[in-house]
């Protein structure tokens, strides 16, 4: 039953017949088997789009309705709540929660037995749809919503709150994981250390490692205790906001603390923290590896190989300095605990142009029983392949293929060292790869393509299978040939669509999995979308319309490759079409409400900043008033609409357009959008100088038009009047030739100070003082070269 339950469908031609009770109903062990079915980590856990994966409801009706796994477990958790089609067994000796069940009035008015729900029950509906895309969180809400309002359903407990955290975690949401953080203490919930470690790693995740701290650092040594009832709410005398103080830090919640450090380079906090830990004996291989990882992000290599002398697990379990050894086993099937660490090392001093030390990371590992896994050899022969030493990653490929397949040679073991392969492909294909030989040119990169060909057949040789990322490697290197080989890349293609296809899978896997996600064929979305780059450059614009229509749901990365082609192509009517085609705000505000919308209208991609970007700087490019408008419509739809802002590609790539002409022809709506730009861009991250110079290219275009408008706006006269006037009195001829620094001790008759002849409400009588009257600006230029005391001789009669 478990297997079929994505099959189960009804035929339009059956009749339904009422059946009497109770066989009208499900037996509620059926109910509970589907809901773990539907909730199971096989079917959650992979991302596909909606109309691959989805189920048709069993409803009496001509209107046939298709909806995710996760939603099917809710309506299987809202018949489990409400009773109705639930069939329970009254005579069954478990029946130990009668006391707490109560009766309900059916349509037969007939009273039906409501068990107590299990907590577990509602928290796999709530994981399901918390390991699903952001949009769908809106319906974890609801689970919890129905948790909360159900009387005979067990209390919000820290394991719901847990799961929040972790999602809104994960897609750096700070937003709600502080309304998560607030809601349950609304609800009394007294967190315990695992909702704490969610917590503190949502705000890692969110980069808030100050929070985080502050959230560690509230977690006092000793503290005073409160009872907590079997439901998991607190007691009325102690405040929520209080408990996290109650709370002990344990091995976990150092690690993940420690591993916001590392992703920031703070090597200091870390060793501070590392050895907190080493004083309360809770080191283990995880603090090493982050600690490492730490120092590698600092460019500390020292400090890491200090760390890794005095941290890392022998073979036989023992240790060095400060480790604890109460999980120090290294079991021979499983990788070394500390490869990881060794791993990172190698790999900083790998993109550090350090080769020779990477080679010497190798050595050392094999001197400390440290067998290097997989993920070793792909950084390392990444590292020779960037730096176009070919023949010893060849011979690194050869060792790694040695080693590996020597303690199993089993298929799955095989294709581990596909991406070993790749990182060999991506390394001599990358552009940057030929910078020694660049005089050689498209010599250079052809010749690089044709070795990346013969790797992918030795490959096959030792029956290790390519993947979609090795087929798109090569894809790509095809398509920045000049001319692109666009035809050899569809034949490469269709001959590893078939090479490559794994067996007949059973029946299961089958329904569990989407054959085409990781399977070579044109129309897989990856491979689709690198042709798709690769005609583009061709300027071939049907064969790429023609890719993008074999993808069945296309996503934003699909899009924008599409725009840039037919951009490329001067097709930029058809871009805008298939822009509108597939990007409507309101329909994708009814495809995340509603699923069926999906079915009727298709989907619906939400755009991001590159989508804009492609479309916007093809329209300026004409050099039109009708082109710049739908310009600017499209830039205030990103904003409002979509709360896209732009980032610094977008900025550069306006202001060069509009500022490339000079102030000629610079009309008002013109001067009002540039200006509007380089508002955004304030908000943005720039390095140390950037910002003022776009600011200075703006400034000496609006000096020289003859509009009104930027005179009138308060940001364009902000650029007029900063904190330093000789900044804001600049001129470029005057920059040049230097005459705002020079004072040549000549005056404009008159010109005297320019803030004393600026104010012009100020009385003559004001600045007298000690009998002194204070002079005009003019009067006391005069008077400094004597020439007030001057008789002309000349009289006005």
């Amino acid at each position: 039953l478990q297997l079929h339950t994505k099959k189960i469908s009804v035929s339009e031609s059956i009749h339904f017949v009422a059946l009497p009770p109770p066989y009208n109903s499900i037996p509620r062990g059926t109910w509970l088997r589907a809901l773990r079915a539907l909730t199971s980590r096989e079917i959650g856990n992979i991302s596909v789009a909606f109309n691959s994966r989805s189920i048709r409801c069993l409803v009496p009706s001509e209107r046939t309705v298709w909806i995710t796994p996760s939603d099917a477990a809710f309506r299987i958790l809202q018949r489990l709540v409400t009773g109705v089609g639930v069939r329970t067994n009254n005579k069954s000796k478990n029946n130990t929660n009668r006391n707490n069940s109560r009766s309900r009035n059916t349509s037969g008015n007939t009273k039906q037995q409501l068990q107590y729900l299990d907590e577990r029950d509602f928290n796999m509906v709530l994981h399901s749809y918390a390991s699903l895309t952001q949009n769908q969180m809106h319906a974890a809400h609801r689970v919890m919503a129905l948790q909360e309002r159900t009387p005979h359903a067990p209390p919000l407990s820290p394991v719901a709150y847990s799961i929040l955290l972790k999602a809104y975690g994960r897609w750096r949401d700070t937003k709600n994981v502080e309304m998560s953080v607030i809601h349950a203490q609304r609800n009394g919930v007294a967190p315990d250390i695992v909702m704490m470690n969610s917590l503190l790693d949502a705000y890692i995740n969110c980069g808030l490692l100050d929070r985080a701290r502050d959230l560690f650092r509230s977690m006092r040594p000793k503290g005073v205790k409160t009872r907590v009832d079997l439901s998991g709410s607190v007691a009325q005398t102690v405040k929520t906001e209080d408990l996290w103080s109650l709370l002990r830090p344990n091995t976990r919640t150092y690690n993940t603390l420690l591993k916001g450090m590392a992703e920031v380079g703070d090597i200091d906090g870390a060793l501070d923290l590392a050895m907190e830990m080493k004083q309360t004996g809770l080191w283990d291989e995880i603090t090493t590896n982050t600690l490492v990882k730490a120092a590698v992000t600092a460019l500390e290599f020292e400090i890491a190989e200090d760390i890794l002398t005095n941290h890392t697990v022998t073979v036989n379990g023992e240790r060095g300095v400060g480790a604890n050894s109460q999980n120090s086993r290294v079991r021979k099937s499983r990788d070394h605990p500390n490869v990881e660490a060794y791993t990172e090392l190698l790999d900083g001093y790998a993109k550090s142009s350090q080769l020779e030390k990477a080679v010497g990371v190798m050595q050392l590992m094999q001197k400390r029983g440290v067998e290097p896994n997989e993920y070793t050899y792909t950084c390392m022969v990444g590292a020779f392949a960037r730096n176009n030493k070919t023949r010893q990653a060849r011979k690194m490929i050869g060792y790694a293929t040695e080693m590996i397949l020597s303690s199993s040679s089993s298929q799955r073991r095989r294709n581990t060292l596909t991406p070993t392969f790749n990182a060999f492909i991506s390394g001599i294909l990358t552009e940057n790869s030929s910078s020694d030989t660049e005089s050689k040119g498209q010599s250079s990169h052809a010749a690089n393509v044709l070795e990346a060909l013969e790797i992918v057949q030795e490959m096959q040789d030792l029956n290790i299978s390519p993947n979609v990322v090795t087929v798109t490697l090569l894809i790509d290197g095809l398509g920045r040939c000049n001319p692109p080989r666009c035809q050899e890349a569809k034949d490469l293609v269709q001959h590893l669509e078939f090479t490559t296809r794994p067996p007949r899978a059973s029946y299961y896997a089958d329904i569990l999995t989407d054959s085409n996600e990781h399977r070579v064929s044109l129309s897989n979305i990856k491979i689709a979308t690198a042709m798709i780059r690769a005609y583009g450059r061709a300027n071939d614009i049907e064969s790429a319309i023609q890719s993008f229509e074999r993808i069945p749901n296309p996503d934003v990365v699909a899009l924008n490759a599409i725009l840039d082609a037919c951009c490329r192509s001067s097709q930029l009517k058809l871009a805008l079409e298939k822009f509108g085609e597939y990007v409507s705000f309101e329909q994708w505000r009814n495809q995340i409400n509603d699923m069926a919308a999906v079915a009727k209208s298709g989907t619906t991609i939400k755009p991001d900043v590159v989508t804009y970007t492609t479309l916007i700087s093809a329209l300026l490019q004409l050099r039109s008033k009708a082109a710049t408008k739908r310009a600017v419509r499209l830039y205030d739809e990103m904003k409002k609409k979509w709360w896209i802002y732009p980032d610094t590609v977008l900025v550069d790539t306006i202001l060069t357009t509009m500022l490339s002409g000079g102030s000629f022809g610079f009309e008002p709506d013109d001067i009002q959008f540039t200006l509007t730009v380089l508002q955004d861009a304030s908000g943005l991250e720039w390095e140390d100088g950037q910002y003022e110079k776009r600011k200075k290219a703006v400034r000496s275009i609006l000096v020289g038009c003859s509009s009104e408008v930027w005179k009138n706006d308060e940001f364009a006269y902000g650029l007029q009047s900063t904190d330093k006037k000789k900044e804001a009195d600049e001129d470029p001829l005057f920059v040049k030739k230097g005459w705002n620094r020079i004072d040549s001790g000549f005056r404009l008759w008159g010109g005297g100070n320019t803030e004393e002849s600026l104010d012009w409400t100020r009385s003559p009588i004001d600045g007298v003082e000690d009998g002194k009257s204070d002079l005009s600006a003019a009067d006391s230029f005069l008077a400094s070269k004597g020439w007030n005391d001057i008789d002309s001789g000349f009289r006005i009669l």
